[in-house]
């Protein structure tokens, strides 16, 4: 996104625009792997070297609080930001926490009845949480490998026969 528009947008927010602030702004919209503030800051470090993860975190706040972001998967360790304020679903990667965007899929909320006059839905975000193709691969490598494990005469070394006092042979 043009640089302008991203201070224009900020502005419109009252937000202060300093070069901190519009470099992580940018940083976020040009992005589509919806990083963590870490992420961020250690791309912005070189650029800035007085910059800290403190500010890189009050400025995703004030993004968010603005609505100029959202917070992707707040559930995990590491909360993951969205600089695309589009329509769209998230996919989200139970294991390796990898995000991916779903556009173009309609989406409604309708409530029932008795609470449409009690609540307005203003927005919605959608977040579907599953296993990304390489980790449902290592799943099933995982799975195949338990199987082999566990099946009689499988990879197993077969235990010894004891013969039983006074018996030979």
């Amino acid at each position: 996104m043009e640089k302008a528009y991203l201070v224009k947008l900020l502005k419109d927010k009252e937000l202060q625009v300093t070069p901190q602030r519009l470099a992580i702004f940018e940083r976020l919209v040009d992005r589509k792997d919806h990083p963590s503030a870490e992420m961020i800051y250690s791309e912005l470090t070189h650029e800035f070297p007085s910059l800290t993860l403190v500010t890189v975190y009050n400025t995703l706040q004030k993004l968010e609080a603005s609505g100029l972001c959202c917070k992707v998967n707040p559930l995990h360790s590491a909360a993951r930001y969205d600089g695309n304020l589009d329509a769209h679903m998230h996919l989200i990667c139970s294991n390796c926490e990898q995000v991916l965007d779903l556009h173009n899929i309609p989406f409604s909320v309708k409530l029932p009845h008795a609470l449409a006059d009690e609540f307005e839905v203003r927005s919605h975000r959608v977040n579907l949480f599953g296993l990304c193709k390489t980790c449902q691969a290592a799943a099933a490598v995982a799975a195949a490998r338990r199987r082999r494990r566990s099946r009689p005469g499988g990879s197993r070394v077969p235990p010894r026969r004891r013969l039983s006092a006074g018996r030979t042979g």
